[in-house]
């Protein structure tokens, strides 16, 4: 039979209405099952023909113009994979089957598709690895800041929105410069080390603590954690900070060392009443037990003065004592807390002066300048308090000041904040600066008073009384010129 016209690119197997071979291309071997031949069966060498009869007597009458196959796979002998479309059409009454070798463009489509569906399942997978960071930084305890390399603020949780009382849009795109105003930080001081850090391949996370101001003028406290992190731009990094409220740490750990400061000083008050009691005791002590034995050895030998010179001596001894204990039980009451104030109307001059009057006979060399300057004779104070803060000023004013030389008590009327003040002051010896800062300390004495008799604990009963009144005391004093002391008590005036 003649040759049917076929393109010479194309590969073919052309068929009569049997579907018998009648002719076929070159290159039609490597589609087929079998070796093509002229006269053979098309359903022996294209196996994917079957079934597809009644197609072809439709295409032969002109019912269907064509029918395609597509992505046929054959294995090839050598392992290699052919994929191919079979189209099937009419030509000058036979039937042409065209083969088309799509094997690149198939092989590309599966892998595009494969790729594809490995970007899907990663993008799920990032899906649900956001949804779940998010989860996770919604329910945080802790703080989070994260900030642009200049500090702007990006994102944050909510313990963030709770802990600034600001909300999320107004915490966005403000400056964590702006937000956290403690003059210790600087959000610039910190990315930088972080960023170098990371530079030199070191692990850093930067530990900082600042102290922020709420709107509601509360100060609270942050502990951060602070890292830099990548973000989708190369050699570009976030900031982030992860903190926690340590308010309520740092006031437990300020009130360990306050108990630890007052255990300390309770131990350095033992030590100083142990020190100071051997040796206040010990001279009045002797005293009396020299005086004693003195008194009972020589009976009968003593006259009427010497016997009452011993029997004064052993008095003046025992109320020495007597008083030392008193200071000591003061301070007990006030160092324990146990003192309270136990406030009553006073005739404050009449107390003055009765003061003043057993003072002077103790300092008879010296006087006493009494000024009453209130307006009002009954005041409502507390007489133990009160007789502690004047016997002690005087009697250290009196006792360091020198002979017939006077020292001035000035009660007086304070109008701003309102009370009542105070005044001491005398010409004596002074108090060292350097000794002023320990003024108030139990046991305690200056430098320059080793030669006079004391305890030490004096101006420390002064200042623990006056803080029972919550009022002030101020002390102005230079060495060989004399010390003025002013204590306020906030007591209302009428």
């Amino acid at each position: 039979m003649d040759l049917i016209p076929v393109a010479d690119h194309q590969s073919y197997i052309i068929c009569d209405r049997n579907l018998i071979v009648v002719q076929f291309s070159a290159d039609a071997a490597k589609y087929a099952t079998q070796v093509v031949r002229v006269g053979q069966d098309l359903l022996a060498c294209l196996p994917e023909m079957v079934g597809l009869e009644t197609t072809v007597t439709e295409i032969l009458r002109g019912e269907q113009d064509s029918f395609t196959l597509e992505a046929i796979l054959r294995d090839q002998q050598d392992g290699e994979r052919l994929y191919f479309n079979l189209v099937i059409q009419e030509i000058e009454q036979h039937i042409v089957i065209f083969l088309e070798d799509v094997t690149q463009s198939t092989l590309l489509q599966q892998s595009s598709v494969q790729r594809l569906n490995e970007l899907e399942i990663t993008l799920n997978k990032l899906q649900r690895f956001e949804y779940c960071t998010n989860k996770i930084i919604a329910s945080m305890q802790d703080v989070l800041l994260i900030t642009s390399p200049l500090g702007i603020i990006e994102r944050v949780n909510q313990s963030a929105t709770e802990l600034f009382k600001q909300t999320t849009s107004d915490l966005i795109n403000q400056s964590i410069d702006d937000l956290i105003t403690d003059p210790n930080y600087n959000h610039q001081e910190i990315y930088s080390s972080l960023l170098n850090s990371e530079l030199s391949s070191e692990d850093i996370v930067s530990k900082i603590e600042v102290c922020f101001t709420s709107k509601q003028s509360q100060t609270i406290q942050i502990e951060f954690d602070c890292f830099i992190a990548p973000t989708e731009v190369k050699d570009f990094f976030n900031c982030v900070y992860i903190g926690r409220d340590i308010t309520a740490r740092k006031q437990v750990e300020a009130e360990i060392r306050k108990s630890l400061s007052r255990e300390k000083e309770l131990r350095e008050l033992k030590s100083g009443f142990i020190s100071m009691a051997s040796h206040e005791f010990r001279n009045p002590l002797s005293s009396i037990l020299l005086c004693v034995q003195n008194l009972r050895e020589n009976t009968l030998e003593l006259d009427a003065a010497n016997r009452e010179f011993y029997l004064q001596s052993i008095q003046d001894s025992a109320l020495t004592m007597n008083s030392l204990l008193e200071d000591i039980l003061v301070l007990s009451k006030t160092e324990s807390d146990k003192q309270t104030l136990k406030l009553e109307p006073i005739e404050l001059r009449l107390f003055c002066q009765k003061i003043i009057h057993k003072l002077a006979s103790i300092y008879a060399n010296q006087i006493i300048n009494f000024e009453y300057r209130l307006a009002a004779d009954i005041v409502n104070l507390d007489r133990v308090t009160l007789s502690n803060i004047l016997n002690n000023l005087l009697s250290n004013a009196l006792k360091y000041s020198p002979a017939k030389t006077a020292v001035n008590l000035i009660i007086s009327a304070q109008i701003e904040p309102l009370g009542i003040n105070i005044e001491v002051s005398d010409r004596g010896i002074g108090i060292p600066q350097e000794s002023q800062k320990h003024l108030f300390e139990s046991f305690y004495r200056a430098s320059n008073v080793s030669s006079f008799p004391g305890t030490g604990l004096g101006m420390s009963i002064v200042k623990k009384t006056v803080d029972l009144y919550q009022g002030s005391i101020t002390v102005d004093s230079q060495v060989g010129q004399g010390t003025k002391i002013i204590v306020y008590l906030p007591i209302p005036i009428k």
